[in-house]
């Protein structure tokens, strides 16, 4: 039963790719690398330590304390021995620098590709027209060349909203991680600053 439930299913997935023309390759390649720069980028962020130990939410002593494996690798960014506030600011510039701008930079560029598949969609929009009107315009198969157009014309529009709409709600998944990564490299740059002025003012009281 559900061998034959599995070809009919292919059976129809197959008519109706060959209905959608000729996009519908670059539409399935662009679906693949869609999903699979989006898999990649949510993964790498989601399993990110500053992310997984969601450092921006922690408070001093947590972070001072803290025994998890994200907290022990968030320490080891601090820089303790910074001589003053704006060495530690330089200092987490130079950690911003090193993991938001890949990060931006996919992202970007993964939203470039998502608006991109509706726009291919709508290009089968119109071959598809182009063909319907071809088939008015011509005696004969008249028929045929209309529904084939129109058939193009629909498949081609619904693959690409399809293959857009879940893509952009990853993409608001990768969009949370960013911030919580932005977040908890501000928060550990107020937590290094705070113990630097500590440090300062314990030494003028000495």
């Amino acid at each position: 039963m559900k061998e034959e439930v599995l070809q009919s299913f292919l059976k129809e997935a197959y008519l109706i790719w060959g209905s959608g023309g000729w996009l519908m390759v670059p539409l399935f390649c662009l679906a693949v690398f869609i999903y699979y720069t989006a898999l990649d980028l949510f993964l790498r962020l989601n399993f990110h330590f500053l992310v997984r130990g969601r450092i921006h939410r922690l408070d001093d002593d947590q972070i001072k304390q803290g025994k998890s494996r994200s907290l022990i690798k968030a320490r080891d960014l601090l820089k303790p021995q910074a001589a003053d506030v704006e060495e530690v600011h330089r200092h987490f510039q130079e950690i911003r620098s090193e993991y938001l701008p890949i990060v931006t930079r996919r992202a970007k560029f993964l939203g470039i590709l998502i608006g991109a598949s509706p726009l291919m969609g709508l290009l089968g929009t119109v071959t598809g027209m182009l063909s319907t009107f071809s088939g008015m315009a011509s005696d004969g198969r008249a028929f045929n060349l209309i529904v084939e157009g129109i058939s193009e014309a629909l498949i081609t529009t619904q693959t690409g909203l399809m293959i857009a709409i879940p893509a952009l709600v990853v993409l608001s998944f990768i969009s949370q991680h960013r911030r919580r990564l932005m977040q908890a490299i501000a928060r550990l740059e107020r937590y290094n600053t705070r113990l630097t002025l500590r440090k300062l003012q314990q030494g003028t009281i000495a």
